[in-house]
């Protein structure tokens, strides 16, 4: 309509339980403001309240106006809830971000009626890492036309605990979620071809087999596994519970330095496959591969092996069938059948 509007964030207000939070959207007018106006007066035509899902949620603990995320003409919202739990662990947060619009809005908008058209859910990756405590537009970063979001998890722990992250996430014209094998609450088994396709893998211990191409996985709960066919994966996150990152094939040497902005969320690497394969890694690289431990067990057959273990690694000795080794944070459990460079 022309007019800026308002957004008001009150996140221990208790709409849907204790300190589930609110947030109140007041549209601009030209005139006919009251000195002091109630926000239970909040109808749809001159404004609306955004609840918190459930207690403790804290929903508007920061928000923002978000520019035009979806390049349609309207200004978003984003809107944090630093203390939701989600399938990610309880207090890893999520944000709400709300599609403008030109009419249509009911006093109260229910953010668990996004649905990738309206507007979308941003969640924490993992337990208590509060996303969402610090939400804001973050104006075109990309340069392609659509305005960005940046959205702050201060207790994330990617180097150490508490140091915190921020995510940048890029707008574009649609978030419509065109996932070619889509999770269940249940164990699902998807077994894909050789084009780049998306894998969700939902909340049970699910199965994931991609034969190849720019496919991208994610886990979600449970104790997944991903069974990758070369490097020319585009994305690879295991989510929360006991993950497992599988090669098929042989003769496959995959360097973790070069590709770990791409894979998260992995505890176990599997090298299986026909035979002969190589993982190449550093200390660094084993930290970096799980938000949730230093420990990187790796299994294979006789000829498959490990390579980066030549200097700085201890030696811990076998255990079981795994042979223990460390550097610094970082420790490396390897199957007694796997070769190493460790001198």
């Amino acid at each position: 309509d022309g007019f800026d509007d308002l957004i008001i964030g009150a996140s221990n207000a208790d709409s849907n339980g204790i300190n589930s939070g609110s947030s109140y959207v007041v549209f601009g007018k030209a005139s006919g403001f009251d000195v002091t106006m109630s926000l239970s007066d909040l109808d749809g035509d001159n404004g609306f309240r955004i609840d918190g899902v459930t207690e403790f949620d804290q929903s508007g603990s920061s928000v923002s106006g978000a520019g035009d995320v979806n390049g349609d003409g309207f200004d978003d919202l984003i809107v944090g809830a630093h203390g939701a739990a989600d399938a990610n662990g309880d207090r890893s947060g999520s944000s709400y971000v709300v599609f403008g619009k030109s009419s249509g809005f009911g006093a109260v908008f229910n953010v668990s009626s996004l649905d990738d058209t309206n507007g979308f859910r941003l969640d924490g990756v993992t337990t208590g890492e509060r996303l969402g405590q610090s939400v804001s537009g973050a104006g075109d970063v990309n340069g392609d036309g659509f305005d960005d979001l940046i959205v702050g998890a201060p207790r994330a722990n990617p180097n150490g605990n508490d140091s915190g992250s921020s995510y940048v996430i890029f707008g574009r014209s649609s978030f419509v979620d065109d996932v070619d094998f889509p999770g269940t609450p249940g164990d699902d088994i998807f077994t894909g071809t050789k084009a780049a396709e998306s894998f969700e893998g939902g909340d049970g211990n699910d199965r994931m087999i991609g034969r190849g191409g720019a496919d991208s996985f994610d886990g979600g709960a449970g104790n997944d596994y991903i069974r990758i066919l070369g490097d020319d994966f585009q994305h690879v996150d295991g989510g929360t519970g006991i993950d497992t990152l599988g090669f098929a094939g042989s003769g496959f040497n995959l360097d973790l330095s070069s590709v770990i902005d791409n894979i998260h969320g992995i505890e176990t690497i599997a090298l299986y496959g026909v035979g002969d394969n190589t993982l190449t890694l550093t200390a660094q690289d084993v930290i970096d591969l799980s938000d949730t431990t230093n420990t990187l067990k790796v299994k294979g057959n006789v000829g498959d092996s490990v390579v980066g273990l030549s200097s700085g690694w201890t030696d811990g000795g076998v255990h079981g069938n795994f042979h223990t080794y460390t550097q610094d944070d970082a420790v490396l459990l390897i199957g007694v059948n796997v070769t190493t460079d460790f001198a």
